[in-house]
């Protein structure tokens, strides 16, 4: 506990304490929407014993939590949802990965950064070319006619805006990198250490400083009426004292662990942290963060220890009259957020989309490099495909479930009922039961089934549905 740097945040702590009581007796007459999301500082390299452990903890990852979700539907009625931070120096090879497990419901993915001794110019340069190599997997990016990037953050050993003490960072400016480049929140805190703001159990807004680390110190609170879009939201875990349990009291910083998992006396501190917009306490924040990729936590997330902490989420805080369970990613408890500032009440599961679209991934993935043109639920374009013999598309806009071949471009829109795919040689494509497709141009079919096709192409073949 001592090391935990209670001169940093204690006093706020103690001089919110008589707050804390009054909204825990408020909820006991209110109904209350609990939303839950953990944010993951993702990182498969960490520790790994040889080069093949990283991609067995992604087919680890993507095997398990499926069936993890698959089993929390079955016995709740609905599945928790994670958000990948993923750090660009633990390789591009695991991008298209990702983009598949976001794409299959799993969660979403943002951005994890790790940097140190940096200058303004050279951070922006060095995300600037983070974002482009992400977005070429189709992560990072709004769906939408023009998608853009667009991305929350976790900053690489919690020194967001130089707050390491000259370790780890070097800008003091840098929230407003992040915002230039299509930052839309900061997710990094609690640490409960050296870099630890003075302001906890909070959603607020902070502004970076040229002349001044850690300018997040201390930020005004997002509320209900806020109108102006000045600094950058953070958006924080609960930090407290727990005093309940075995070996107590101990520090609670919304960290999941095999070992610190989500026990029901931690439950009940993270709810009476109380971190919500002010003005909506009726939407409860829980934000909790892990190192998820390594396999000695793989419990605490996606197994026994997991299942165990839902159940009692459920139980507890799922019942429909006193609290109502919402499982989001950190880009739905931004748009909640948002939509909380500018008035919005009732249930929060209707503003999961408020400002902030889904990502493309939610619409479409594609396990080679490319360049996103349209994204839209009516049209998808990618142009300039650039990877691996057969290059795997799967999508939910148009009447093809999935393509694989040397495709080098792609076009459905299904408006005009025009599908466009360039490609060298045969394609194999795969479709919505009943559709019907024709060649018009470019091509031709060599052996088709009820839901699946084979067509020769030459260069860029045109085709029909009905």
């Amino acid at each position: 506990m001592l090391k935990r740097r209670f001169d940093l945040w204690l006093p706020s702590y103690v001089a919110a304490a008589p707050y804390r009581l009054y909204r825990r007796v408020h909820r006991s007459s209110r109904h209350t929407h609990i939303l839950f999301l953990v944010c993951d500082h993702f990182e498969p390299r960490h520790g790994i014993r040889c080069v093949a452990q990283s991609a067995e903890r992604m087919n680890a990852w993507h095997e398990g939590y499926r069936d993890f979700q698959s089993r929390c539907r079955e016995e709740f009625g609905s599945a928790p949802l994670h958000t990948w931070f993923y750090p660009p120096h633990h390789g591009n090879e695991h991008l298209a990965a990702l983009a598949a497990m976001a794409h299959d419901g799993l969660g979403e993915v943002e951005l994890h950064y790790h940097h140190d001794g940096d200058t303004e110019a050279e951070l922006e340069n060095d995300l600037r070319a983070t974002l482009a190599e992400y977005n070429r997997w189709g992560l990072l990016l709004e769906s939408g006619r023009q998608p853009r990037a667009s991305f929350g953050f976790i900053h690489g050993d919690w020194a967001l805006g130089n707050s390491g003490h000259g370790k780890y960072c070097g800008v003091n400016n840098e929230l407003s990198v992040l915002k230039r480049l299509g930052c839309w929140a900061d997710l990094t805190m609690p640490s409960a250490q050296q870099s630890q703001t003075r302001k906890i159990n909070a959603i607020y807004y902070a502004q970076g400083c040229p002349d001044r680390p850690k300018s997040h110190d201390w930020g005004t609170n997002a509320r209900v009426g806020r109108t102006d879009t000045d600094g950058m939201m953070l958006i924080q875990g609960p930090l407290g004292i727990n005093w309940s349990g075995a070996s107590y009291p101990r520090i609670e910083n919304a960290s999941l662990t095999d070992e610190n998992w989500g026990r029901p006396d931690r439950i009940r501190k993270w709810i009476d942290c109380h971190v919500h917009v002010r003005g909506r306490p009726e939407w409860l924040f829980v934000k909790l963060h892990t190192h998820g990729a390594i396999e000695r936590d793989f419990d605490a997330l996606f197994g026994e220890k997991a299942m165990r902490m839902h159940r009692v989420l459920n139980s507890e805080y799922n019942d429909g009259k006193r609290y109502t369970l919402h499982y989001v990613t950190a880009r739905q408890a931004f748009n909640i957020a948002r939509a909380a500032e500018h008035g919005h009440s009732g249930n929060p599961a209707d503003f999961l989309d408020y400002l902030i679209p889904p990502p493309a991934t939610s619409h479409y993935v594609l396990n080679a490099r490319h360049t996103l043109v349209h994204c839209t639920v009516e049209h998808l374009k990618i142009d300039g495909i650039a990877g691996p013999s057969p290059a795997q598309l799967r999508s939910r806009i148009g009447p093809i479930t999935h393509a694989s071949g040397k495709l080098r471009s792609y076009e459905v829109d299904t408006r005009r009922k025009l599908i466009a795919i360039e490609a060298d040689g045969m394609i194999s494509v795969g479709l919505q039961e009943g559709v019907r497709i024709g060649v018009i141009s470019g091509g031709r079919c060599v052996s088709g089934e009820s839901r699946s096709l084979q067509v020769a192409t030459e260069g860029r073949c045109t085709l029909s549905y009905l």
